[in-house]
């Protein structure tokens, strides 16, 4: 009885393990997302910043891009990424006037190193992000 019980008891343990290995893997891929969409912000927001007719920030759909996160001490590949942005025109309110400024959303997708969508469920994590970015006043 005291076998079958331990027997019990170290399966659960082993599936608890099992469970926090996992949730550090989608924390990481997460958090990665998370930089990628954001590096890609501040990027666009950047050129904006010095080119507000670039192409990159016409109005439509953009991308995909592809972009990779590696460990910094061990240059090991953590994680690849498809970028794409949608960048539209703010509508201003009042009649007549014209917002100098855009609103941009991205998408980030952790795709495989074939390029498809990765579809492991704990690295699957699909981040949406969208800001209005405009020009700095001098």
């Amino acid at each position: 009885m005291a076998l079958l019980i331990l027997t019990f008891g170290l399966l659960a343990v082993g599936e608890l393990i099992y469970l926090t290995a996992g949730a550090g893997s989608l924390a990481r891929s997460k958090g990665t997302v998370a930089i990628a969409a954001q590096n890609k912000l501040e990027y666009l927001s950047d050129l904006y910043q010095r080119d507000p007719d670039s192409a990159e920030l016409s109005v439509g759909a953009h991308g995909p891009e592809q972009a990779e996160s590696q460990n910094p001490i061990t240059g090991i590949l953590l994680n690849r990424f498809e970028i794409a942005w949608d960048v539209s025109n703010v509508p201003d309110p009042r009649p007549g006037k014209t917002l100098q400024a855009k609103l941009v959303s991205i998408t980030v997708t952790p795709i495989r190193s074939a390029g498809d969508v990765n579809t492991k469920p704990s690295l699957n994590r699909v981040l949406n992000l969208s800001s209005v970015i405009s020009r700095r006043k001098p």
